[in-house]
């Protein structure tokens, strides 16, 4: 299990491992080393792990060895990852939410937590959308909404139970943690400018159509992008904006932007945050998630303003992050702190009118949200708060009257409160004044 091509130009990007040797047949990536063991002859590994006898014959004319029966103990050998016999790896559904839709063998199947994501299967995310796959060890793939991720390849060679994972990013972005990897195996991802990662690293790969941008950002590891002969290295902390002028150069990302009161209880209509601008930002990218991990991500706006709000969250526990974007199209860093937020809906909307009888008038109110809750109503002349003439707290009622009141201009609220988790949540509606006439 696991967890926006410029031309036809191929960016190849990888970790640098020290003291792994590099032969040819790791550079072609389509081979692997296979150390001769005692007892090991070509047809034997043909019987146990190639595709056929066969293909022990083009593994002795590859390596050029004389005698297939007779190949010293410890010597190596390159065998082409075409004839090897593998059994799949797949990745499983962790989470998603809105239009999500799973394409293999010409079929759509409608996606479900647990279910398992084989190789060449193609995972799409609509607007509002999110899906978070998970498999071996710590790999992770997360896309956003309006993304498009084709699975090419997940499988494990018998020959000595190697990984091989070959992912492509089509639309928008994934969000990619690679597992450590052993000698000899492989974890590729990228758009169709293709990208290679491996050693347990962490990265974000996107593909903007519009603009022909491809965009690698590495926050953990070293990644090489490589094209048209030219090549680039980008280290933790830095990434590369490519397009059909070629290569970019390596960039630092932007550091996180703090959200402020970010933990704070959201009780209006709409739920809002109020972003630090960050030097070099044009946008930033923000989420809720109903966990601290953000596998399971609600909603996402990109926005250039520094005021974020979000429509629709109902009542609950969430989480909230977000991310700066630089005019390159390059995403800088999360927040590393975890922090939620409570999400209670609670207020009242309120009104003011002549009571039908002489001298009084009528306040009426109706709660907003959900569950029990009680109402308080204050009232003062305008512009000396502290000499309350009605003061109620506690009502279980829709509204009063208030009557014998002298003519001048007065202030009036009123306030919901429930009790949620233990805690006393009260919210008082705007001031609003009353003019009494004689």
């Amino acid at each position: 299990m696991f967890k926006k091509m410029l031309g036809t130009s191929i960016v190849t990007a990888f970790v640098a491992v020290a003291g792994l040797v590099a032969p040819a047949a790791a550079q072609e990536d389509d081979a692997i080393q296979y150390r001769m063991k005692a007892g090991d002859t070509l047809y034997a590994l043909a019987n146990d792990y190639f595709v056929s006898e066969g293909a022990a014959l083009e593994v002795q004319r590859l390596n050029r060895i004389r005698n297939a029966r007779r190949i010293p103990v410890g010597a190596q050998i390159k065998v082409p990852r075409s004839l090897l016999r593998w059994d799949p790896v797949t990745l499983q559904i962790a989470a998603f939410a809105g239009s999500v839709s799973i394409e293999s063998g010409g079929t759509r199947q409608t996606p479900r937590a647990g279910q398992a994501i084989a190789r060449n299967t193609i995972v799409s995310t609509g607007a509002q959308s999110f899906i978070s796959l998970q498999g071996e060890g710590r790999t992770a793939l997360s896309l956003p909404s309006n993304s498009r991720v084709h699975i090419r390849r997940a499988r494990r060679y018998r020959i000595d139970n190697s990984l091989d994972v070959d992912l492509r990013v089509l639309r928008g972005r994934g969000e990619i943690t690679a597992p450590k990897l052993e000698e000899g195996e492989r974890f590729r991802t990228g758009t169709p400018l293709a990208v290679t990662a491996v050693r347990g690293t962490q990265f974000r790969v996107g593909y903007d159509e519009e603009r022909s941008l491809a965009l690698t950002e590495v926050t953990e590891g070293l990644v090489e992008i490589s094209a048209g002969g030219a090549a680039v290295s980008a280290p933790e902390g830095a990434g590369v904006a490519s397009n059909l002028g070629g290569l970019g150069r390596p960039e630092d990302l932007l550091r996180a932007p703090e959200i402020s009161d970010r933990s704070a209880t959201q009780t209006k209509e709409s739920v809002s945050f109020d972003v630090t601008p960050l030097d070099g930002a044009v946008a930033y990218r923000t989420q809720i998630a109903s966990d601290i991990t953000f596998t399971d991500v609600i909603d996402e706006l990109i926005s250039s303003d520094i005021a974020i709000e979000f429509s629709g969250i109902e009542d609950g526990r969430f989480s909230v992050r977000t991310r700066a974007i630089a005019q390159s199209g390059l995403e800088g860093f999360w927040q590393s702190e975890d922090a939620s937020f409570r999400r209670k809906r609670v207020g009242t909307s309120a009104g003011a009118e002549p009571a039908p009888f002489a001298d009084a008038y009528k306040f009426a109110w109706v709660p907003v949200g959900s569950g029990p809750s009680y109402t308080a109503f204050q009232m003062w002349p305008k512009g000396v708060p502290e000499a309350l003439i009605v003061d109620e707290v506690g009502l279980e009622i829709s509204g009063l009257y208030v009557s014998d009141v002298e003519p001048g201009v007065y202030t009036w609220r009123v306030a919901t409160w429930v009790i949620d988790e233990g805690e006393v949540i009260k919210v008082w509606s705007e001031p609003r004044d009353l003019t009494v006439s004689e």
